[in-house]
């Protein structure tokens, strides 16, 4: 059954606006520091704290998988961490499943040079068993249209199941320059 297109939006909103559960909702950067949370410390960590950090581990290599997955077209590797109910939504506002993302991926007319995140939040939701990650990108792509350098930002919903993390859901809006966007203003 293919998911009609708005539903993961839908989702995205309910899992922002959802009430955090206790020590359920801290932010966590890639790198795995996590930001400052009043009076919380890491030896008196409670088991379900471990665990929560446990699964944002999980999470963080998930995305560092799909990263290096994406920027060298390891479409196995993507097959296995996309769910096969997937919708991406790309810069320019086209959406994709999961087939057409990994068909882009094959094909000779687009290819990503390089492809790395920055600046990654990782929330926990659901009590665990979903995770909302947001951050920033970088990348050189080769398309049709010749070399583009692209910086954009970015939503994944990645879910829990018996295969492990799966992402199933992106979003990604291009940043672009001031100058880019006072250009595009004038010409219209």
């Amino acid at each position: 059954m293919r998911i009609l297109p708005f539903l993961p939006c839908a989702l995205l909103c309910l899992a922002v606006f959802q009430p955090a559960a206790a020590g359920m909702a801290e932010d966590v950067t890639l790198s795995g520091a996590p930001k400052p949370a009043p009076a919380v410390s890491m030896p008196g960590m409670s088991g379900a704290a471990r665990d929560v950090e446990a699964m944002r581990a999980a999470v963080r290599a998930a995305e560092q998988r799909r990263a290096q997955a994406v920027s060298s077209r390891d479409v196995a590797t993507l097959r296995h961490l996309i769910s096969r109910d997937y919708y991406h939504v790309e810069t320019r506002g086209r959406a994709r499943t999961r087939t057409e993302f990994l068909q882009l991926l094959t094909r000779d007319e687009y290819e990503f040079r390089s492809y790395e995140v920055d600046d990654t939040e990782i929330r926990m939701l659901d009590n665990g068993q979903a995770a909302l990650v947001t951050g920033r990108f970088r990348a050189a792509a080769q398309g049709a249209d010749g070399p583009r350098d692209l910086r954009g930002r970015y939503v994944r919903m990645w879910v829990l199941g018996p295969e492990g993390w799966r992402n199933t859901m992106q979003q990604t809006t291009e940043i672009r320059p001031l100058a880019a966007q006072r250009d595009l203003r004038t010409q219209r």
